[in-house]
């Protein structure tokens, strides 16, 4: 899979405003100031245009959805206990995204690889299938993807399914671009043989 795949008419949309320069809006500023002085239901107005996506995240990490709401739950009061550490003139988004990511990427640790319920397709992945092998092959993907360590299966799907660009995850894990760039190649490397029945091109790679 290439990242332009990811970027193909049906893929999924980044975070907005997920670029480390991105300034708040003047609505996002007005909201943080609101929620300075303990307003709640600022936060609530604040953080509520992004629960979708993060519930989304928190799916492909953790693969289980009652686990996901959780986790999303958890980081929505995190961002509040923390908001104080917050940088109020950047955008909400990649902030929050990180501390989901951070807070999910540590419970995969905790909860291993126990069985969870079957994930489905993301409506992205099925947009494009155009072959009707298409559909074995996602599900190929999704148990090879499987096999890797918890931080590579997280930045593979973010970047080659969900559309993220390198320097976008690496602003949601808080990591550098090169530490991703390294994740990806390493990733690649090993479900290259994993889906190799699906693309016997030579020159593929996931």
């Amino acid at each position: 899979m290439s990242p332009a795949d990811a970027n193909a008419p049906g893929s999924a949309t980044p975070v907005p405003n997920s670029a480390p320069a991105d300034l708040a809006t003047a609505e996002e500023r007005a909201l943080s100031a609101r929620v300075v002085l303990g307003d709640r239901d600022a936060f609530a107005l604040l953080v509520g245009p992004h629960l979708a996506r993060a519930l989304l995240l928190a799916r492909r990490l953790l693969k289980n959805h009652n686990d996901a709401e959780d986790l999303v739950q958890d980081a929505a009061l995190r961002a509040l206990e923390r908001f104080d550490q917050f940088d109020r003139s950047r955008s909400f988004a990649p902030w929050f995204i990180r501390l989901l990511m951070n807070l999910g990427l540590q419970q995969q640790e905790k909860i291993g690889r126990r069985s969870h319920e079957p994930l489905e397709l993301h409506t992205a992945e099925v947009d494009r299938q155009q072959q009707p092998e298409s559909a074995d092959f996602w599900h190929a993907f999704h148990e090879a993807v499987d096999t890797l360590p918890a931080r590579q299966r997280s930045i593979i799907m973010l970047f080659d399914v969900d559309g993220y660009s390198g320097a976008e995850i690496a602003d949601l894990l808080g990591i550098s671009p090169e530490n991703v760039r390294w994740h990806l190649h390493t990733a690649r490397r090993t479900l290259r043989p994993l889906l190799r029945a699906y693309h016997p091109d030579p020159n593929f790679h996931p």
